[in-house]
């Protein structure tokens, strides 16, 4: 029989502290790689409005006329449709995004069943639960808010157009009695 010198020992010790870590490994693995997906949809998404309202500054900037008025009365209608457009495409994407880091926690969860604690698996279960929450959470005011902006976009859009009707009715009005 062989004895086992300082160096065995050592790698044993090496191999057998992986084995314990790389549970947790996996999952920092998958907690990074969703919040690098998150930031990069957040900043897209603040980009994204950014250049919404930035737009929207530059047409109030370009009004000088009552024509102008009207034509950018109109625009706010479009663009607030555009707006609630937008944001339920990215209350589908936090979705998806919650449901991907679901799936991660739960496959880490799967890989590594036999070699964690069950504790261990609630507390990973209870994290992903709650980032999938968290996700619908988000999706469900997303899609609130934009229900609600498409409603403000839809009166928008009626008061543009009752208010032209009005105007043009007035102005008939008007030239009838200085015809008579």
């Amino acid at each position: 029989m062989s004895q086992l010198n300082p160096q065995d020992y050592m790698n044993q010790f090496t191999g057998d502290t992986k084995k314990m870590f790389e549970p947790w490994t996996k999952l920092n693995q998958a907690f990074l790689k969703n919040a690098e997906m998150m930031t990069e949809f957040s900043l897209n998404t603040i980009r994204s409005y950014s250049e919404m309202g930035l737009e929207n500054m530059r047409q109030v900037a370009g009004i000088d006329s009552a024509e102008s008025a009207k034509d950018f009365s109109t625009k706010q209608a479009e663009m607030l449709n555009v707006i609630s457009q937008q944001m339920l495409e990215d209350a589908k994407r936090m979705t998806e995004l919650g449901s991907t880091m679901h799936d991660e926690v739960m496959k880490v969860m799967g890989d590594v069943q036999g070699q964690t604690t069950e504790q261990m698996q609630a507390n990973m279960k209870k994290t992903a639960d709650q980032a999938t929450k968290t996700g619908q959470e988000y999706a469900s005011n997303m899609n609130k808010m934009a229900e609600k902006f498409t409603e403000q976009a839809s009166k928008a859009a009626k008061s543009v157009t009752n208010t032209g009707s009005a105007k043009t009715n007035t102005s008939s009005t008007g030239q009838s009695a200085d015809n008579k």
